[in-house]
């Protein structure tokens, strides 16, 4: 689980990916979700899909709040896991400020869709400006600081060789989609957080995703379908969301 939501902590286009993010992307909510649910889980942090697949027996879900499979990345997996380790304390410390809460019970497994649907969304968009703040890549408004969130990416994934000759394509196209969901956000709701942060790491998520070189991949077969769900982003609402990897 680890290598699949670290990829959150890394915070910090076509036309439809302009807008501020809807919660649509299968792949990228499960990342949430699964960010979201291991803030609400107990302090031993044990891993929510297998302890989920253990009771899975045992508990009747909809279809669409049904326990998610793990799966896989299609490259940098080591990176994405070493800064969501890095950043753990900082995640915590910002569900607490976000929630007022240290974690929550579990309860029903739920999702982007299902009944806590709008508190889930505002929780894990906060949080994320949270620790874009804390990172010192988003301003006090939730807004990107461009210098720093530059410095920050390439610093991040140095390791991966790769994404030097494509960072300056990714991270001015992730800019410009994150001013865009901030000049698009819904300005009635005042308790409501930038969106930019959120879309910050959508973008990022998505780009270093599809932009991975073979030579990269170690799972063509799961990677071919990660990146069929990227594209076919707009299916969420037909399944339930699942990351990466069929067994």
């Amino acid at each position: 689980m680890n290598k699949q939501i670290a990829v959150v902590t890394l915070l910090v286009a076509i036309a439809v990916f302009t807008a501020a993010y809807e919660f649509n992307d299968p792949l990228f909510n499960q990342i949430l979700a699964n960010s979201l649910e291991e803030l609400h889980s107990s302090a031993d942090e044990t891993s929510y899909l297998h302890s989920r697949s253990r009771r899975d027996e045992e508990i009747v879900s909809s279809d669409k709040c049904k326990p998610p499979r793990k799966r896989k990345l299609c490259c940098a997996e080591e990176t994405f896991e070493e800064y969501h380790e890095k950043d753990r304390e900082i995640r915590k410390e910002c569900f607490k400020q976000v929630t007022g809460k240290d974690k929550d019970s579990r309860g029903e497994f739920d999702l982007f869709r299902c009944d806590k649907v709008e508190k889930h969304r505002r929780d894990i968009t906060c949080v994320i400006q949270c620790v874009g703040q804390k990172k010192n890549v988003l301003d006090k408004d939730g807004n990107p600081k461009e210098d720093e969130l530059t410095t920050f990416v390439k610093e991040a994934m140095s390791k991966e060789s790769w994404f030097a000759s494509f960072q300056d394509k990714v991270i001015p196209t992730c800019l410009a989609e994150a001013r865009n969901a901030t000049a698009n956000r819904d300005t009635s709701d005042s308790e409501s957080c930038n969106p930019a942060g959120v879309k910050l790491v959508h973008c990022l998520f998505r780009e270093i995703q599809l932009g991975c070189p073979a030579e990269q991949i170690k799972d063509q077969k799961a990677c071919s379908r990660a990146r069929d769900k990227i594209k076919r982003h707009n299916d969420f609402f037909q399944a339930p969301p699942t990351f990466i990897n069929d067994e």
